[in-house]
């Protein structure tokens, strides 16, 4: 039961005014974007919260998928805590929409990529035109890609993000993102954690 006095100390909640948007902060503006709650926010729904994660094959295992057809940076990543490799990364959709980041090793300096990579690589090309599920050919040292039957799935829904977020949602935001000598995995590499 509250009294009057208890109603006084509750302080006033009010949305920030359309005339002060600017000055909030960019993930103030992202959080506001997402909530279904505010006011005039249209699409909210549609729009939803999403998770960008990474691996070697699209998940979960044996899942039908879709390759994005532009998105495709090369960048640096680290193999085995040891050396730092370019690497092609795709991104891949499923047809419940759960979007991953597939890395796949580039050919070194003379040209040169093991069949696995090179599989990959074949495999998550051929699936930006049609659905498919991928699979590993241990006998062949290979991967493989399953058609769907045709019509089954229709065109993905790709969600209208610019590349520098997806990276950002994928990797900083997750702190896979080795930007300096002074993070954790680096000072690990380099015998010095503290833990």
């Amino acid at each position: 039961m509250t009294t009057a006095d208890d109603a006084a100390k509750k302080p006033d909640l009010k949305l920030v005014p359309e005339e002060l948007e600017e000055e909030l902060d960019e993930e103030e503006r992202e959080y506001r974007a997402l909530r279904r709650d505010v006011p005039g926010v249209k699409g909210a729904a549609a729009a939803g919260m999403l998770t960008i994660g990474v691996g070697k094959q699209p998940a979960p295992k044996n899942v039908f998928y879709r390759t994005h057809k532009t998105f495709r940076p090369v960048v640096p990543l680290v193999n085995m805590g040891i050396t730092v490799t370019d690497h092609v990364l795709y991104l891949t959709i499923t047809p419940e929409g759960g979007l991953r980041i597939i890395p796949v090793r580039a050919a070194n300096e003379e040209g040169e990529q093991n069949d696995w990579d090179q599989t990959k690589e074949m495999a998550l090309i051929e699936a930006m035109d049609a659905w498919y599920r991928m699979y590993t050919d241990k006998a062949n040292n290979r991967y493989k890609n399953f058609p769907a039957p045709v019509g089954r799935y229709g065109e993905p829904n790709w969600p209208d993000l610019k590349p520098a977020k997806i990276i950002k949602m994928a990797f900083r935001d997750k702190g896979r993102l080795i930007d300096s000598s002074d993070h954790i995995l680096v000072q690990k590499w380099a015998g010095r954690d503290k833990a």
